[in-house]
């Protein structure tokens, strides 16, 4: 079963491009998720299967993303222990992104990237300390993390309904992907899902918006065979969020908002 953490910090997307500068701004928060496992098509109650982690923290200049997952996977004769950390820094302004991806299972590693990207008007260019020597050329359209997931919440408070994008990660020296998506009515089963205990004005007041992105290859330019995964994302509009899907192949997760905590703003000139 294989999981891919990228789709477990928002990636929401537009489809258009707007400036980070004048995209929704987000909440510092750090936030704890339980997830299952589900036959795929059919999401609903599923098998327990591990634990989702996610933090932002806000910066002077832009935000500092930490996330961790863990599963304990069925396999076959014995449990398997998946494990996935990143750690990522982006500025606010979309231009220069730090990233840093860990893989293990069983407590053995399995991939490990790191490195930097910076765009500039003409394109730009990611480069990989982890494999050494590794670049990837970027798109100037290229959107990071973050500043996808502020973009997306503004497109939906415009009205969007579809979007087509592409994302930059970093966990494999690859082009970014496509992304294609929309973005629509909070399903039926979700729309009263209950905000974890003392979240207060963290989730009081702010908008839900709903997403769902297929995920291509580089090489299907124009997103039209069939997605490598796809995802989906609860989200309220100032970035937190409340539950997600991820589903590849045969296998399938959800995972739903269990403890939530604010993280203090900086102190900037």
């Amino acid at each position: 079963m294989l999981i891919l953490m990228r789709t477990l910090i928002p990636l929401l997307a537009i489809a258009f491009w707007v400036a980070p500068a004048t995209a929704q701004d987000f909440v510092g928060h750090r936030a704890f998720y339980n997830v299952t496992t589900f036959e795929r098509g059919k999401p609903g109650e599923g098998t327990p299967v591990g634990t989702y982690a996610y933090e932002l923290r806000l910066t002077c200049d832009g935000y500092v993303v930490n996330a961790r997952m863990r599963l304990e996977l069925d396999g076959g004769r014995a449990t398997v222990v998946s494990e996935q950390q990143s750690q990522m820094e982006e500025s606010r302004d979309g231009k220069k992104f730090r990233f840093e991806h860990r893989a293990a299972v069983n407590g053995k590693q399995t991939t490990f990237t790191k490195g930097e990207a910076s765009l500039e008007a003409d394109g730009g260019q990611a480069r990989f300390s982890e494999p050494e020597g590794q670049t990837v050329a970027l798109s100037a359209a290229t959107l990071f993390p973050v500043g996808v997931s502020r973009a997306a919440v503004r497109a939906a408070k415009a009205g969007e309904t579809s979007f087509d994008a592409l994302l930059f990660f970093g966990d494999k020296v690859k082009p970014p992907e496509m992304a294609n998506g929309f973005i629509g009515k909070v399903p039926r089963r979700l729309v009263d899902l209950p905000m974890p205990e003392g979240s207060g004005t963290l989730t009081e007041g702010h908008a839900p918006v709903y997403f769902r992105v297929g995920f291509f290859d580089a090489a299907d330019a124009k997103g039209q065979g069939e997605p490598v995964y796809e995802m989906s994302s609860l989200t309220l509009d100032n970035g937190i969020e409340l539950f997600g899907t991820h589903e590849e192949s045969d296998s399938a997760i959800e995972y739903k908002i269990s403890r939530l905590e604010a993280l203090p703003k900086p102190t900037c000139n």
